[in-house]
């Protein structure tokens, strides 16, 4: 019985509806319903991953195997990647409950009202995290635009939005940190023997004449 009241207070802690103690906190920006944010975090996180995967994996599959029949984009993704993206989001929220049940945390926290707490006040003032949500709901809100309101329509739009992100802000400064300072010698060279104004390469400047 002591098992299973414990078990009950853990699952309580990220019970959705369960408003935060603001006698606890300063910051007004802690969430209101500290359960329903870090939920929300875990579904919206494996739903991300299952229409990302839908449509970069499973799609080109299906679409291949079925001797490519259909349209791959405006077709096949939004039909594989729906139903992935939604079963994401349902798989991440009963794995948070799972994981309560089990007294499973990340770095071995714990579960009680101040863990979650800590946890939802962290996903909300997490700006890499943010952003990514906002590309992936720019990408929704766009393909929904361009075709039509479906869950495929949207897995195929958090799709776009969340490569657009990593691009954005993982590829783009990898390549300008690691690669860029190695190639750009090699680019001003051949500019330069062309008689083309390398500086326009970060200055906008224009081409010079040609020799």
């Amino acid at each position: 019985a002591e098992l299973v009241t414990m078990a009950e207070d853990r699952v309580a802690s990220i019970y959705p509806l369960r408003r935060v103690d603001r006698s606890k906190y300063s910051d007004p920006d802690m969430p209101e319903y500290p359960g329903f944010i870090f939920l929300n975090h875990l579904g919206w996180r494996t739903a991300h991953v299952g229409a990302v995967l839908g449509c970069a994996v499973v799609a080109p599959i299906t679409w291949l195997r079925a001797g490519r029949k259909d349209t791959l984009i405006r077709t096949v993704m939004p039909r594989v990647a729906g139903p992935l993206m939604a079963f994401g989001y349902v798989a991440g929220v009963a794995g948070g409950y799972a994981l309560a049940v089990a007294d499973k945390s990340p770095k071995n926290n714990g579960w009680s009202n101040d863990t979650v707490d800590d946890r939802a006040y962290r996903v909300v003032k997490n700006e890499a995290l943010q952003t990514s949500n906002n590309f992936a709901a720019a990408g929704m809100v766009g393909s929904a635009v361009a075709s039509s309101v479906s869950l495929g329509s949207l897995a195929l739009g958090a799709s776009a939005g969340t490569a657009a992100w990593l691009f954005a802000y993982a590829a783009v400064p990898t390549f300008r940190t690691k690669h860029w300072p190695t190639i750009k010698p090699t680019i001003v060279d051949a500019m330069t023997s062309a008689g083309i104004d390398p500086s326009s390469l970060t200055t906008g400047g224009t081409p010079a004449k040609k020799k």
